[in-house]
Formats: C-alpha cells, structure tokens, sequence
C-alpha cells in the first residue's frame, strides 16, 4: 500500500466499523415489529420464558416445530439476561451475527486478497439492502448466515492456511449449531459446495476436511439433539407434516416464480456493487481461476444459488447465507480495479464506497420509523388496549390473524372460521377480524366495539366485534387516537 494511503485506509475502516455497527445497532428495538415473521420467532421464545418448556416451541397456543428452537432460546437467553421481553431482545441475535459476519468478511478478504479487497468488501456487506434489514429483524435467517458462513470459513482455513485440527472440529460444530437453526438445509450452504469442490480440485487436505470422523461425530450430536430429544418425548409422526410443509412443497410446490428472480434479488440488494461483475468478466475470470481459494468461494457462492434457484418455493431471504462469499468476490473486484486506477478515480471509488454504508446508517438512524411508520402504528394501541382488564373475555380470531396482533395483545388467539361462528353469537367474546373480512362479519355481530387504522398496512383496518355482554364491557374502553 502507498505510504500516502495508509493513514486514509485506516481513517476508512474505523469509520467504517463505526457506520457498521450504526447499521446493526442503532435504534434497534426503538419501533414494533415490521413483518408477521418477527412476531412469529418472538413468541415462541416468550412462551418458553412464560412457561418454561425450552424444548417444545409454541406459536398461538399450538406446537411450533417447523424451524429448529436456537434463535428461541438465544431471544429467551437475552430476554432473562436483561430482564425483559421486548423488540430489542428479539433482535439482538440477528443483530450479533450481523455483525460478526461482516467482520469475517473482512477477516478473510484481507488474509486472501488484501487490505483493499477486506475494506471494499466490508462496505458492500453493510451497504446491503437485505442483509442490513434481516440484521435488525427477528429472523432465523442472519443467525443460520452466521453459522454457515463461520463454518465455511472454519473449514476453507484449515485447507488453505495449514491450520490444526482444532479449526476443522469448530467448522462441523458451527455447522451442528447451523441445524439447530434451520434444518438440514445448512449442508447446503457449507458440506455440499466443499463436496462439489474437492471433485472439482482433488485436492488432499480438501477430503480430508469432509471425512473427519470426529467431527462428523460433533455435528451430528449437536445437530440432531433437538430433533431427538422432540421425537423421544412426541414420537416419530410429529415430523411428518413439517417435512411435507417446510421441505416437499418447497421443493415441488407449484408457486412458479420465474427462474431469474434470484438474479433480479441479487442485483438489488446488491446494488450498486452487483455491476461490477459486468466489467471484463473473462479477464476476470481467466485470472480468477488461478488461484484455488478464488475457485473454492465462487463454488460456494454458485452451487446454493443454482440449487436454490430450480426450487418452486423463492424468497430473497433463502440465499442471505451466501451473500458473505458474494461480497466478497465483490470486493476483490473492486480493489483490482482501485489498483489500477489512477489517482482520481481512486478518490471518486473512496468517497462512493463511503457513501454507500453512511448511507444506510442514515437512514436507519433516522427515516426508517418514519418509512415504516404505517406497518406499526396501530400496535402500540392495540396493545395498550389489550392490557386493559379484558382478560376474563375469550377472544378469539377469524380465519387468521398477523402474528404481530398475537405478540402485542399477550395471548393466545384462537382462530375460528364460518363453521364455528354460529356459536360464537350465543357467548360472550370478541372477534378479531382483518381487512376485506370485515363487512361480512359486521353484519353478524352484536357491535363493533373498535376499529384500528392504519393496521399493519396503510389502507388495512383491524375490526374488534363483540357478542354478548362484550359490547358492554368493550364500550368503556378508551378509543385509539
């Protein structure tokens, strides 16, 4: 690095940790819940505070083992760490393995590539538009990223850095923990592009890293603990509708989203750091292949993305976990071109690479409330109308009702439909009835006791109908303002 750029690289990396860290952190717990998904890992892990069943997860009062139970129990920890149950507590193992990602992002660039290549490569992982919004959600998605893309790490640096052993058996944990998170998918993301690699590269060290006994060993104690300990207490059946639900349809289920989506969500979070790929893309890759490691991230980065791609089932957030190796590459590229250039486009590729994560700390920092204000503005009230003195009053939901309505009314819901309303109007209750539904069940209610707008959406109303002695009780509540 020239003497002249050193003092400049260094005031760049603080500032860009320091805008990193403003990204992940800053105002984390500060607004309700944004999407039904939050809500929907959040209550699991207040049931398991309220009722003290850690092994069994609970959404709505009914079993929940459609994903593995570690981000619940790392919420739970949290939340008895700091002695409540809220949005930051939620979102602080997201906000965690964020961070940590990015940083071995770095940490591996600069090992491989260089200082540029790691800073460059730092600054698109924060300026991400999917990765900086999962990183401050209550989502498995970040925490599985973080577990697969460490284990990856863990077992590229045992072949290429003639490390001990000790970094291989610590890859087959991570990737034990990265089960418990989200299923048997995490071999996805890590064993099988380290399988389509050593076929490729015939390396020693490579198959060396996939027939560890010991380490197989690992994984599968701390990967199939949970799933063990559940069908010892529940017996084997309870798997099969989560396996035909979260596996099978996914995978040839008929939703048909295009095959370029992936592309198309990559391009855009990526933005506008994606391009780069445009520019020389054989020169590129003529020089890239030279060099093994370069080989082993792009396999990485392609065989989840080509797999992923052929399933019917797409969501931007199903390849989060190779966006890490992406950045990567991405940052690689940036620095030959920097190197290359001269001293004013080294100045203009600085201050835009700048920009990019200040400008997501700006905007979390300061618009996203106001961005999002719609999605939650109504929560806050209905929560405090819940916590009235209403809890002698069965409630009950119609058809369904959003997670975060669950979460921020404290309790469980249960959903009817049209088969079970005619005996609703012989009780004393109250329905919860959402958006296009709400005409209809007006009619067959004795009042509308409430109404709260905007609901989760700007144009969406959540209607409270009462039945029975309800609407007397629902009349003395204070009214939303």
């Amino acid at each position: 690095m020239p003497p002249n750029y050193v003092n400049i690289y260094r005031a760049l990396l603080i500032a860009t940790i320091l805008l990193g860290i403003a990204v992940f952190f800053l105002g984390l717990g500060n607004i309700p819940f944004l999407s039904f998904n939050e809500a929907r890992r959040a209550i699991p892990a207040a049931n398991m505070i309220s009722e003290g069943n850690w092994l069994l997860p609970k959404l709505n009062g009914e079993l929940y083992i459609t994903k593995p139970p570690l981000l619940y129990w790392l919420s739970a920890t949290a939340s008895l760490l700091f002695g409540v149950v809220n949005e930051w507590t939620a979102r602080i193992p997201s906000a965690l393995s964020a961070c940590a990602t990015a940083m071995l992002v770095h940490s591996f660039a600069r090992r491989h590539f260089g200082a540029w290549s790691a800073l460059f490569a730092l600054q698109i992982i924060i300026a991400n538009a999917g990765f900086a919004m999962l990183g401050r959600q209550a989502g498995i998605e970040m925490l599985l990223s973080f577990l697969c893309f460490s284990a990856l790490i863990c077992a590229f640096k045992y072949t290429y850095e003639e490390v001990g052993r000790k970094w291989l058996l610590l890859s087959y944990f991570l990737l034990g923990l990265a089960v418990l998170t989200k299923g048997p998918i995490a071999l996805l993301f890590v064993t099988l592009p380290l399988l389509v690699d050593a076929l490729y590269q015939r390396k020693p060290r490579q198959w060396q890293a996939l027939s560890d006994p010991i380490g197989w060993l690992i994984f599968l104690l701390v990967g199939s603990s949970w799933y063990l300990a559940v069908t010892w207490q529940m017996g084997f059946d309870i798997w099969q509708s989560t396996v035909q639900k979260d596996m099978v349809t996914k995978i040839y289920g008929n939703s048909g989203e295009p095959i370029y989506n992936y592309i198309l969500w990559l391009a855009a979070d990526f933005f506008p750091a994606f391009f780069l790929i445009c520019i020389s893309p054989l020169t590129t890759w003529r020089a890239w292949k030279q060099r093994d490691v370069v080989i082993s991230i792009m396999v990485a980065l392609l065989v989840p993305f080509l797999i992923y791609t052929a399933f019917s089932d797409k969501h931007a957030k199903y390849l989060l976990p190779v966006y890490p190796i992406f950045a990567i590459l991405l940052g690689h590229k940036l620095s030959e071109i920097f190197l290359k250039a001269g001293n004013r486009l080294k100045n203009i590729i600085l201050i835009l690479s700048m920009l990019m994560p200040a400008g997501y700390a700006i905007f979390y920092g300061v618009a996203e409330a106001r961005v999002f204000h719609y999605r939650y503005e109504a929560l806050p009230f209905i929560k405090s109308w819940f916590a009235e003195d209403l809890k002698q009053i069965p409630t009950y939901g119609y058809k369904h009702l959003d997670e975060r309505l669950i979460y921020y009314a404290n309790r469980n819901i249960p959903i009817i439909d049209d088969s079970k309303l005619a005996s609703l109007k012989t009780m004393n209750a109250i329905l919860l009835v959402e958006d296009s539904d709400i005409p209809k069940l007006k009619a067959e209610a004795q009042c509308t006791i409430k109404e709260f707008k905007p609901y989760l959406k700007r144009k969406g109303t959540l209607a409270i109908l009462g039945f029975g002695t309800a609407c007397q009780s629902g009349e003395a509540l204070p009214s939303m303002n």
